[in-house]
């Protein structure tokens, strides 16, 4: 039977392309992992290295058997991530990176905590919430995205076995920083001579669907000097620099900085939540979604 040791070992021999590099890495001896690597090439009856004196690269067969070691890995890094490490029951989100959010969850576990819970939060791309709620990790997860991305949303829930449920519509704004406010709406000429600061590069981060604003991606990502996961990093950014930023409008009724819309209603940032098609939502779920109900009406 194959070990997750040697799985390890075979992985990072292929990134490395040495033995001597790869035991570097794994804090042990050359020897070691040649020794690691014939034991895994024992039981899978075929060598996955083809060795000389310039080092090591994979065989056809080991190219095959590395993409499945990583897939094997990676799923034994999901299961150590949902480990109980107590008896305690478990809530788990995650979310865009979003102030908001982060705000909402920080009230209403001063309100409802339970020392006989314990509360994970998580931040990420769109991708990332999907792949999470999907494989378990996360009950619910929050997310944005632009109303035109809907059937894309849908398709990759599918796919997961999973349902989104609409929370909010919410207008797709300029935050324009320390810079003076535009004049009128034409917001392509007023960004001509601005830079940006956005949420990571992911298919469905709000910039890459906002035609009223670049003619193409190569030409609008021109103007991108910050690209952050962080919802902190960004505020900071806005804040303190001369960058801009398009997301989505402010849930609050005082916004933390000014902004102005970028469609005259004819378009909207969807807000709402992921789950499990099969699958009813926990006490505390249920709980937390009704208290995110209520703020969102403040």
């Amino acid at each position: 039977m194959l070990e997750v040791k040697e799985l390890q070992y075979f992985v990072v021999c292929a990134d490395l392309s040495s033995f001597s590099r790869a035991s570097e890495v794994l804090y042990t001896t050359q020897p070691n992992v040649s020794k690691v690597i014939r034991s895994l090439e024992e039981k899978l009856g075929f060598e996955v290295f083809e060795r000389d004196n310039r080092g090591i690269k994979l065989t056809r067969r080991g190219r095959q058997a590395y993409e499945y070691a990583g897939k094997i890995l990676e799923q034994e890094r999901q299961l150590a991530q949902i480990y109980k490490i107590d008896d305690r029951e478990e809530f788990s989100i995650s979310s865009n990176p979003s102030s908001w959010v982060a705000r909402c969850f920080t009230d209403y576990y001063i309100k409802y905590s339970d020392e006989n819970v314990r509360y994970n939060i998580m931040e990420g791309s769109v991708n990332s919430v999907i792949k999470r709620v999907g494989t378990g990790l996360d009950e619910l997860g929050f997310i944005f995205f632009m109303d035109n991305q809907l059937q894309q949303i849908e398709y990759k829930l599918k796919k997961h076995n999973l349902q989104f449920v609409k929370l909010k519509d919410n207008e797709a704004y300029l935050y324009y920083g320390n810079n003076e406010a535009p004049k009128d709406k034409d917001v392509e000429s007023y960004l001509k001579d601005k830079m940006l600061v956005q949420c990571y590069e992911d298919e469905f981060a709000l910039n890459h669907y906002w035609d009223n604003i670049r003619k193409d991606d190569e030409e609008f990502n021109k103007h991108v000097a910050v690209i952050t996961n962080s919802d902190y990093v960004m505020n900071y950014m806005l804040k303190y620099s001369k960058l801009c930023n398009i997301s989505s409008s402010h849930f609050s009724k005082q916004p933390n900085f000014d902004g102005i819309p970028l469609y005259d209603d004819t378009r909207k940032v969807l807000f709402g939540y992921i789950k499990k098609c099969d699958e009813a939502v926990s006490r505390i779920g249920e709980q937390f979604l009704a208290f995110v109900r209520e703020e969102l009406k403040k």
